[in-house]
């Protein structure tokens, strides 16, 4: 018999517990009824925590193994042409699995699979229990970023050398297994009875764990760990008082180099570069009394570091810094490490806290009435399991930390915050509500780390937190956006229409419950019940006018296009003032019925407040899904005056349009627009609020003589004070670019087969870590098509973004790929680390130019030819320059890197604003311009040249 089995354990004594067996398999596909079959098993016995058997065998499936899965299993049809059949193991697997409990990464897949094959074999499926450890890691390990078995080994550092190889997974799945069964015996109980209650449905028997474990801890009872505490049947994490910092003395800032080594300590590597940034902004702002500094630092310098460290010596003690960044992600990577560096290598100790959008928290109360509701939606229930164990160890309440913001379910909505105005005092977990610890914690932070969107709508608020406040606009290159996003507004009607015919549901009797069951003893509650229904349909006849009036006004004579949708077409600014002018019947008309809605409501707040002791939680929670919905209807109000004071103050600057569209005979119409250039808004609604701003990015000049960032930033370019770095990689060895010179223009009917054919081309050349950034959605989906039909699909993991998924889903599989080809498009030409082998080559498919046809890229171009300007050279080319140097920043992001980039555009080499996008980048890039029949053999030749071999470092 030609298949092992291998003792490596030897018991003196038995072991109790249950025998896991841990399987995995590798398949020629994913259908049984398709015929796939099996061409290796692992499995490890795993009892009390320890492995005491494995066994693993090639599988002879009689059928070809696919090139794809060759790939990526490493097993070639040579391995299994002199491996056992199925047949000739099936008694041994039957036997060895026999009285376990079957234990797989993905059960549904593999014990169906081998049930299929026993059967196949003439032998019965196997009747033991089986469970999952991807849905038991999703709720016993909520803020795992990825449930892949390659990354939850990584994150928990357990060995797996072989991923894809069955024995290799079944043994990392084992050791899974136990720290998962560790983490589910450490569960409070209180936590596992709620887990429980929600009648989990998962894999086979996975949800019977929790069942045992309860069983077991009724009757061996588990003392709450001192981290933890209960407060209203709920088990949370206790967040403990802000340590004090250091008693207030004056503390020397480390100038020169050997005073920094000092401070560092092993803690910092002393950087040439970084510490020129820090002293720089030490001089600046402490002896040289400059306001603001713009300062240009590249990937490699450190630019966290090299402004908290000097800043903190200039604020500490009495005054904050404020930290501003593009996204939350980012403000996630700034409050951890940073941080924790910063403290290190300090005399003194800061404190930091993260500020976001009230929404991001969760709202305890909420969440708890859910706990009441069982869901239809199965991964609902899975979902509050998962935060009933996140509420153990998060002690900020912020939601972003299950890493599910791609796909958020509706559940979020329902137990997201609206702020700490919208709790009532009464409220049972008013104290140990997150956002009413937040404000605590402002009070006592050094550092208040924050995102653009969150600085532009509460500056005034951040700036008082000190009597003197420093700001920091990290990748400042994206504040005027954020400040220009928070001047726009959108009205969609249909989801105005849809909150008044829930508001209606909540107010009328019905079979579901309702606000008219909860007021029935309550004679006045009843009466602005009725009084509310009637403010409804006076909203939704104002509504239905106001829809009509645009149509007739705008659309009337407008036509989609063939094969469109849907309609969207610019309105005429003046028009549509007169339009919402407030003296007219139709403002009136709406304004009145809102104001009505909003008087009746809060009378009826008024009385619910005042029998605190009258309500069920189930009505509390009707309340707070009604004040929601109504708090989305006034918001129309609040949209309609934003648009109202926009055109007034400044019609020339601003442009809105409407959008229609068609779909099941139905339509929906929704009113867009905004201011299109700031006009000093940061000026007076940011700036203003702060000491003294540092605007710090790694691409944010264009060139050395370009105005283009201080017009974006608002800024005095005769007042502030800007430094460019030089950059901080060796891309005179490191990196390449190589030139299309004979690539067709994208308007020819040749383009798309010519970016396919060279695509395939480079990656089959090259063998290695591949990205290729697109303009469009469409052109990816496009190209991908064409890939398809090429080997490359046989050959290589290709990842389309909007096909294989949103963008985090891919940029995870990419970065723990090792042959991989990523199709994105444009987020993904910046704020991505893929440092050494996880990016080798970067392709460029087009210049980075905004469409033409995008309604504020033409409004703007008009707005900048009406004063006298040129919008490509003002606008489109800056532009351009800031996401190729963005995109560039892929290449090098360690000092170890290399890479290449690959421009299949030839305007890069033969327009004379290609030469000035040249110019902007590093200027000891080589460039070469060849032919594209020559870019395979001079990409590989780079590559070897860096690893030795083609395609492996």
């Amino acid at each position: 018999m030609n298949y092992k089995q291998v003792k490596v354990l030897k018991k003196q004594h038995v072991l109790k517990g249950p025998i896991y067996s841990v399987v995995d398999l590798e398949t020629t596909g994913t259908s049984v009824k398709n015929g796939d079959r099996i061409i290796q098993i692992g499995c490890v016995l795993v009892q009390a925590g320890q492995v005491i058997n494995s066994f693993e065998t090639k599988i002879n499936p009689l059928t070809r193994i696919p090139h794809n899965i060759e790939q990526l299993t490493g097993i070639k049809n040579s391995d299994v042409q002199n491996a056992p059949l199925f047949d000739d193991v099936a008694a041994s697997i039957e036997s060895l699995l026999s009285n376990t409990i079957f234990v797989a990464h993905n059960v549904d897949f593999d014990f169906p699979f081998l049930n299929h094959e026993l059967v196949a074999a003439g032998y019965e499926p196997l009747k033991i229990k089986a469970i999952d450890t991807v849905t038991l890691s999703q709720i016993l390990m909520p803020t795992a970023k990825s449930y892949r078995l390659r990354d939850l080994t990584n994150y928990l550092h357990i060995e797996h050398d072989h991923p894809h190889s069955a024995v290799s997974d079944a043994e990392a799945t084992g050791h899974l297994l136990t720290d998962l069964i560790k983490r589910l015996r450490q569960l409070p109980t209180v936590t596992l009875q709620k887990i429980v209650n929600l009648h989990l449905q998962l894999p086979e028997q996975t949800a019977q764990l929790f069942k045992d474990e309860l069983r077991y801890r009724n009757r061996h009872p588990l003392p709450l760990t001192d981290d933890l505490y209960i407060s209203h049947g709920m088990v949370l994490h206790k967040i403990h008082p802000a340590e004090s910092g250091s008693s207030p003395r004056d503390y020397h800032y480390p100038l020169t180099k050997r005073q920094k080594l000092r401070a560092y300590g092993n803690t910092l590597t002393y950087r040439p570069l970084q510490s020129r940034m820090m002293n720089s902004i030490y001089n600046y702002f402490g002896r040289d009394g400059v306001n603001q500094v713009v300062l240009e630092a590249g990937t490699g310098v450190g630019k966290t570091l090299g402004y908290l460290f000097p800043l903190s010596f200039l604020a500490y003690p009495q005054h904050k810094i404020v930290v501003s960044t593009a996204t939350n992600v980012l403000q996630q990577q700034l409050i951890g490490t940073p941080i924790q560096q910063l403290n290190q290598v300090l005399p003194f100790k800061m404190t930091a806290v993260m500020v976001k959008g009230d929404a991001h928290y969760i709202n305890l109360s909420k969440f708890v009435h859910s706990l009441s509701i069982n869901e239809n939606s199965h991964l609902v229930q899975l979902l509050k399991a998962r935060i009933l164990v996140w509420l153990l160890s998060t002690t900020t309440g912020d939601m972003d930390e299950l890493n599910l913001n791609a796909h958020r379910s509706p559940l979020f909505m329902e137990i997201a915050h609206h702020g700490v105005k919208s709790l009532a005092h009464d409220d049972p977990f008013y104290a140990d509500d997150f956002l009413v610890r937040r404000e605590q914690r402002l009070q006592n932070a050094n550092i208040i780390i924050t995102n653009h969107a969150y600085l532009v709508a509460h500056a005034r608020e951040l700036g008082a937190t000190s009597p003197l406040t420093y700001l920091v606009v990290d990748e400042a290159q994206h504040l005027n956006e954020n400040a220009l996003k928070h001047s726009r507004t959108e009205l969609r009607f249909q989801r105005l229409f849809s909150s008044i015919n829930q508001l209606n549901s909540l107010v009328s009797d019905g079979d579901s419950e309702n606000l008219a069951d909860v007021f029935n003893d309550l004679p006045l509650g009843r009466y602005n019940l009725d009084l509310i229904h009637d403010d409804l349909d006076r909203v939704r006849e104002g509504l239905n006018e106001f829809q009509v009036t645009l149509y007739r006004d705008f659309l009337n004579n407008v036509n989609a296009a063939n094969g469109e949708d849907f309609i969207e077409v610019a309105v005429d600014n003046e028009k549509l003032l007169d339009i919402l002018d407030p003296e007219s019947p139709l403002v009136m008309e709406l304004e009145s019925g809102l104001a009505s809605l909003q008087l009746h409501f809060t009378a009826l707040q008024h009385l619910f407040n005042n029998h605190p002791g009258h309500w069920l939680t189930a009505d509390r929670y009707l309340m707070n899904q009604f004040a929601s919905q109504v708090d989305l209807l006034l918001s129309a109000d609040e949209q309609l005056h934003s648009i109202i004071k926009t055109l007034s103050h400044d019609p020339d600057s601003a442009v809105y349009w409407l959008t229609v569209r068609q779909f099941n005979e139905r339509s929906t119409m929704r009113l867009s627009g905004g201011l299109l250039v700031n006009n000093h808004y940061l000026r007076e609604n940011v700036y203003a609020y702060f000491y003294r701003q540092l605007f710090v990015g790694a691409t944010l000049f264009t060139s050395h003589r370009s105005t283009y960032l201080y017009q974006q930033l608002d800024l005095d370019a005769q007042k502030v004070k800007s430094k460019r770095l030089p950059v901080a990689f060796d891309f005179k060895n490191n990196a390449s670019l190589l030139i299309a010179q004979d690539a067709p223009a994208p308007d020819k009917q040749e383009y798309l087969q010519y970016l396919s054919d060279t695509i395939y081309q480079l990656a089959d050349a090259t063998q290695c870590q591949t990205m290729v950034l697109f303009n469009s959605l469409v052109t990816i989906e496009q190209v991908y098509s064409l890939l398809h039909k090429t080997p490359l699909f046989d050959q290589r993991d290709i990842l389309a973004q909007g096909i294989n998924g949103n963008r985090e889903k891919i940029l995870k599989q990419f970065a723990t790929g090792t042959n991989s080809v990523l199709l994105g498009a444009s987020s993904f030409w910046e704020g991505i680390d893929l440092p050494e082998d996880q990016l080798q080559m970067l392709i460029v498919t087009r210049l980075p130019f905004d469409a033409p046809n995008e309604i504020y890229t033409k409004a703007e171009h008009q707005l900048l030819r009406a004063q006298g300007k040129n919008p490509f050279y003002q606008s489109e080319l800056p532009k351009a320059i800031i996401r190729m140097r963005q995109g560039m920043g892929r290449l090098l992001r360690t000092p170890k890197d290399y890479g290449l980039c690959v421009v299949l555009d030839s305007r890069l080499a033969s327009r004379r604003y290609g030469k000035t996008i040249q110019r902007s980048l590093p200027d000891e890039l080589p460039i070469e311009t060849l032919k594209s029949s020559q870019l395979p053999s001079k990409a590989k030749k780079f590559l070897k040249k860096h690893h030795g071999v083609s395609g492996q470092k």
